[in-house]
């Protein structure tokens, strides 16, 4: 009996000295990477303010143990060239890919490695699941989960349809088109593909989305991979590599449609919901609908919204509780990852960064979607947290930044000095590593501009960077020019809500100017 205990503690010894053996041996100058991607979220989160009611408890802590970069943009706001560029880490306007061209077969990006085979290069075991590249490439990566789906649908028997519950006038887009709780479960009649089904469908997968109830369901996507990200924690401590590891997650949340369990519905009494405050008129002194000879569906959706119920505030009211909703939903899936890395040895030794591809108008400048340059639309939420450098713990940066930076931080976190070219006919990182903002909040050794810099497509028949609009953010000011050379100016320390342009005012030439001069420099034209 003793010599069988003394083995056994032997043996308990041998697995703890073997996991602290695990822990230790990761090297501290090559962290681990989690970086968590939501889509279309802007500044509705508890650590951002930008609605007072949403619940968003597992962001929050994250920004409380990180660094919040409270004036952060995006480079594209719209998916696709957004997460082109700041996944490959180059400008928009440097590889003239503006829009849903895949970017695979752009010359710039094609020829330039993505975030993904660059730490992949470099010694990192590489993982991923969810939205990332609208243009998956799974080889870029050691090991893709699953891919991500936008539903589900509603389905009559036989195809997908507009949910029955929604109004036609703003029901005909499959995505933008429906938000609805999960348990408005649509109707199929009796001579169904699928006798006894539903009424919700995963159209990528093509197959019936199962509901019954809260607690008798299929899993949503995000649901998925968060559970895919858990897992995959739990598999790595059981590993005795000593490589560190790039994970990233794309969570499809609060993108369209909207659509999510019940609780989270029921978080948002419609009663009681505050609506984005809208100034009436507000597109007078606007020019972003003069860009163009026709008028694009995305700009024709706040109209249609309108037209759908018999006052603006109830449509706003609906619209803006599923979106809150969706938030809180992902916001859940965002805290099982998050306790998940917690909870396992690599706490300790891995960079989190959290961030949204781009944001999003809810009614503001009578607009009800992303792809223009103001504030709902280009703001994005940006976290990051280092383990090691305490200093920076709840810190709150207001310096000007953007999506472009991402990937040179990781880079730099990562002690990583090598070059992200595959050849000649690539382009070297645009942005600039935000590390320096953590290591030393009050005087950074900041590199980059004084401005984060975003684009919108200009002529649909060009890519040439001086047929497109854009912007420019600084601390405190918003200065715009478009395609047509109309221009809008806000001093958005006094006009928060940006509904003053004051392009035209004499006072302000001289901020004018500066602020297209850094757009010029930037734009190297």
């Amino acid at each position: 009996m003793l010599m069988c205990q003394k083995y056994l503690s032997l043996l308990l010894l041998f697995f703890g000295l073997s996991n602290t053996y695990y822990i230790n041996s990761q090297n501290k100058n090559q962290p681990n990477v989690l970086l968590i991607v939501l889509d279309d979220l802007n500044d509705y989160t508890g650590f951002l303010g930008g609605h007072p009611q949403v619940k968003t408890p597992y962001m929050d802590a994250l920004a409380k143990e990180g660094t919040v970069f409270t004036n952060a943009h995006t480079n594209a706001p719209i998916c696709a060239p957004s997460r082109a560029s700041f996944l490959t880490g180059i400008y928009p306007h440097v590889s003239q890919n503006f829009w849903f061209t895949n970017w695979t077969e752009n010359e710039v990006l094609k020829n330039s490695k993505s975030l993904a085979q660059f730490m992949g290069d470099n010694g990192y075991d590489t993982y991923a699941t969810g939205k990332l590249m609208h243009d998956r490439v799974k080889s870029e990566w050691h090991e893709y989960g699953i891919a991500n789906t936008f539903g589900p649908y509603a389905f009559n028997g036989k195809k997908v349809v507009p949910h029955p519950i929604m109004p036609k006038e703003y029901s005909n887009n499959k995505n933008d088109g429906l938000f609805t709780s999960l348990a408005n479960v649509p109707d199929v009649p009796a001579n169904s593909k699928f006798p006894g089904y539903n009424g919700w469908f995963d159209v990528a997968n093509r197959k019936p989305f199962k509901y019954i109830n809260e607690n008798d369901r299929d899993l949503l996507n995000d649901e998925q991979h968060a559970k895919w990200v858990v897992e995959k924690i739990k598999a790595l401590e059981k590993t005795a590599s000593n490589n560190p590891f790039f994970m990233a997650v794309g969570f499809v949340r609060p993108h369209t449609p909207l659509v999510a369990p019940q609780k989270y519905f029921d978080m948002y009494p419609l009663e009681t919901l505050k609506v984005p405050v809208i100034k009436e008129n507000d597109t007078e002194d606007t020019y972003y609908r003069t860009t163009f000879k026709w008028t694009p569906p995305w700009a024709q959706h706040f109209e249609e919204l309108k037209a759908s119920y018999p006052t603006l505030d109830e449509g706003l009211r609906k619209y803006l509780q599923a979106y809150l909703a969706c938030i809180s939903f992902v916001d859940d899936q965002v805290g099982k990852v998050l306790k998940a890395l917690k909870e396992s040895r690599f706490d300790e030794n891995t960079i989190v960064i959290l961030t949204s591809d781009h944001g999003y108008n809810h009614g503001q400048k009578e607009f009800l979607y992303k792809n223009n340059l103001w504030e709902e639309s280009t703001r994005v939420p940006l976290i990051v947290k280092a383990p090691d450098l305490k200093i920076s713990q709840g810190v709150r940066i207001n310096h000007p930044v953007s999506l472009i930076d991402v990937y040179p931080t990781i880079a730099d976190f990562s002690n990583i000095k090598s070059s992200n070219l595959k050849n000649d006919n690539g382009k070297p990182l645009s942005g600039y590593s935000l590390k320096p903002f953590l290591e030393n909040p009050d005087n950074p050794k900041w590199k980059g501009p004084d401005v984060a810099l975003t684009v919108v497509r200009g002529n649909f028949k060009s890519n040439e960077v001086k047929e497109q609009s854009y912007s420019v953010r600084s601390e405190t000011h918003r200065y715009i020019r478009y395609v047509n050379g109309k221009e809008e100016l806000y001093d958005n320390e006094k006009d928060p809500y940006e509904w003053n342009n004051l392009a035209s005012d004499k006072k302000y030439n001289k901020i004018k100017k500066n602020l297209q001069q850094q757009m010029n420099q930037l734009l190297n034209i």
